[in-house]
């Protein structure tokens, strides 16, 4: 098994975050155009490189008492495109209770 892991340090730093996916999104689309044209293309390669993103995981920061309205609006639009799998950062650094509770509450606000 092959894999990368692209990061997007700075992400939702920006004073004005509006629509600050669409980079994201266009990559992610932008690959999956790149691999549809090998594939169809007829003389191929035998080993199509593939940098499709197959999946994105989205730490959220554990701190506050919920999601961000930026985490709640990424996840409803690059869930479009992309597999989103939510993680809690730092987890470790929280109590089981305060664990279990963050929990209830991202699944809750969880488009």
């Amino acid at each position: 098994m092959k894999l990368t892991v692209i990061d997007t340090p700075g992400f939702g730093d920006q004073i004005n975050n509006e629509n600050c996916w669409d980079p994201i999104s266009k990559y992610i689309n932008e690959q999956y155009e790149k691999f549809l044209k090998e594939e169809v293309n007829i003389a191929r390669k035998k080993r199509i490189p593939d940098t499709r993103v197959h999946c994105c995981l989205y730490f959220i920061s554990p701190t506050g008492h919920s999601l961000r309205q930026l985490d709640i609006e990424f996840m409803k639009h690059l869930s479009r495109v992309v597999n989103i799998i939510p993680v809690i950062a730092k987890s470790d650094t929280m109590t089981p209770d305060e664990k279990n509770e963050f929990k209830h509450r991202v699944r809750d606000e969880i488009p």
